[in-house]
């Protein structure tokens, strides 16, 4: 099952970025995991080399960075202090890079993090929802993103929503989505549009006795076992309850099980962000999916869609990145 030891919270001191705070204590609190903070500093390029040129006796290096990384530790310890509980406390970071988006994403890498939890803006103010540091990061970043618009309350996630162009790779955001729902008591959606102009989809067969929206239902409950299998997941599965649209998803630990509700909605559209939008907006309380796939594939809720509904989104929002070697194996 999916493990979340260790979460990065990436902070300008903002109210924006505080939003993000509480939300990372919860989450830590629920999987038992540790949170580290971080904060970047924006070098000042052109400014020092502005200094140099007429002359002013101030050297950033020894006489502004230095003050600035003094102040942003205090103020993580203090966040941190006023935040997040003793037992779920990690390190403090203070970072100077160019590009912050870059460096964050960086840094979880290298560290091994299994989630980076972020309000979806920060000071650069923005028309959109989600920020620039915070778009740049869902686009690169192969550590899950989790974005927050808003106030999160683990108490008020009955639906975990997770949208699938119903392409293999998509549905890697789906053992995250299945941990999520079990820990907060929640349902599952699993979510796919059928666009006027052409989906994935369109590769599975139509059975004229089931009808296509039934043959695209069973072909997707077929592709996730067969994902959870060849990905070893060996303690989840879904298990079919005899309703269409209606199934559960089992969870093993050991001699025991428990169950919760995995619903499929299919919808038909124009345009694929704008369903998931509409439907994310009136029925669910977190949003999960992935954000890239095959380069190939002309209409995917990966990629472009994913990042579009990111950024309009008012729901919190988790974003996984795919990596095709992971499923090389799959249709074999």
């Amino acid at each position: 099952m999916i493990k979340l030891n260790k979460i990065l919270v990436p902070t300008d001191f903002s109210k924006g970025a505080e939003r993000a705070y509480s939300v990372a204590q919860n989450i830590a609190g629920t999987f038992g995991g540790t949170i580290d903070f971080i904060h970047i500093i924006p070098t000042l390029k052109y400014f020092n080399e502005s200094i140099k040129r007429i002359g002013i006796p101030l050297d950033m290096d020894e006489d502004i960075y230095p003050k600035v990384i003094e102040e942003s530790e205090s103020k993580l310890k203090k966040a941190m202090k006023e935040y997040l509980r003793e037992e779920n406390k990690g390190e403090s970071f203070v970072k100077i890079e160019r590009k912050p988006s870059e460096a964050i994403v960086e840094f979880a890498a290298k560290n091994g993090y299994d989630l980076i939890v972020m309000g979806a803006k920060g000071l650069d103010e923005t028309k959109l929802l989600r920020g620039s540091v915070t778009e740049r990061v869902i686009r690169k970043s192969r550590t899950p993103v989790f974005s927050i618009g808003e106030r999160f309350d683990v108490n008020k996630i009955k639906n975990v929503m997770l949208t699938t162009d119903s392409s293999e790779l998509s549905l890697a955001a789906f053992p995250l989505a299945a941990a999520l729902a079990d820990a907060f008591n929640a349902d599952l959606t699993l979510f796919h549009v059928i666009e006027l102009y052409g989906s994935v989809s369109e590769d599975i067969p139509r059975s004229p006795q089931k009808g296509e929206m039934l043959s695209i239902y069973e072909v997707l409950i077929e592709r996730i076992n067969k994902f959870l299998a060849n990905q070893k997941y060996e303690n989840i599965h879904i298990q079919r309850t005899g309703v269409t649209f209606e199934d559960e998803v089992v969870i093993t630990n050991g001699e025991e099980s428990r169950t919760f509700s995995l619903f499929t909605k299919i919808e038909k559209g124009v345009s694929a962000h704008y369903e998931i939008e509409i439907y994310a907006e009136q029925e669910a309380d977190l949003v999960v999916m992935a954000t890239h796939g095959h380069s190939g594939f002309a209409h995917l809720i990966l990629g472009s869609t994913a990042e579009k509904v990111a950024q309009y989104i008012k729901k919190p929002v988790i974003t996984v990145r795919p990596q095709e070697k992971d499923f090389e194996n799959l249709n074999a």
